[in-house]
């Protein structure tokens, strides 16, 4: 499986990602991979049903297989930098670039323990992965109309605090069409306000290397995610959330470009 080279704390500003392999083995790999992702929801499912005590105890390694075993038939290496801001003690919000749908093996491959990700309600009504999602303790909120989304946000930032969990989010709120890091919107500072979670801004660089916007090929290569020091809400407020979210932005942009036509671009 892809190997992970853990390295210190201070990201470098300067990586770039190795020149990325051709495109005949992301085509060859893709049918295999496609039917592995769903063959492996297929067989986790029964076992998240069976052997609940036991899944329980491995859901780290059960969540890193599936991506794991994916970066591998790609021949994507996976580098993770400042892991000890990852697996810090206490509830955190790994707020992270999104870049496309490699994402979501790198975050499965990355996943520490305790993690999640926050979902819309609709999401879950998707045969298979709905259930899986469910399964997992992964958390739903309702952004059917204003006052259902308050209520299901408040109940999941008591449920982060309380289980001291570490939530997946992408500030941008969406992946990147054209490239370059988007706007931040502000759902991840608000939940860092409810919750007192400390926000970690994980920086992903060398997706779009090996996998470019609009293109479902995969291609071999490295992609590099680190793990920097935690920001912390105290004394945020309402009315400097923007401000805040303006600032983690450009701490972001230090080692990302902009997206055409916003700031810093």
């Amino acid at each position: 499986m892809a190997s992970l080279l853990s390295t210190p704390q201070e990201a470098p500003l300067d990586w770039k990602p190795p020149k990325p392999g051709g495109r005949w083995r992301g085509i060859l790999v893709l049918l295999p991979a496609v039917i592995f992702a769903f063959g492996y929801v297929l067989w986790l499912i029964p076992t998240l049903l069976l052997f609940k005590k036991w899944s329980q105890r491995h859901r780290t390694a059960l969540i890193r297989g599936w991506g794991k075993a994916l970066l591998w038939m790609f021949g994507v290496r996976l580098e993770l930098g400042g892991l000890e801001n990852r697996d810090a003690p206490g509830a955190k919000i790994l707020a992270t670039n999104h870049v496309s749908l490699l994402d979501l093996m790198i975050y499965s491959a990355a996943w520490g323990d305790g993690g999640t990700v926050i979902y819309k309600k609709e999401f879950g009504k998707i045969p298979l992965i709905g259930r899986c999602m469910r399964l997992l303790d992964f958390i739903a909120v309702d952004r059917g109309n204003p006052e259902a989304a308050r209520k299901s946000m408040a109940d999941a930032a008591t449920g982060i605090r309380e289980r001291e969990l570490a939530v997946w989010i992408a500030p941008e709120g969406t992946r990147s069409r054209k490239g370059g890091l988007q706007e931040f919107k502000m759902g991840a500072f608000h939940l860092a306000m409810q919750t007192g979670a400390p926000i970690v801004p994980c920086i992903m660089r060398g997706v779009s290397e090996v996998n470019p916007i609009g293109s479902l090929i995969v291609r071999s290569g490295t992609v590099r995610v680190d793990y920097l020091p935690p920001v912390h809400p105290q004394g945020w407020k309402r009315s400097n959330l923007r401000e805040k979210a303006t600032e983690l932005r450009r701490l972001f942009l230090r080692y990302l470009p902009a997206a055409s036509g916003t700031e810093g671009a």
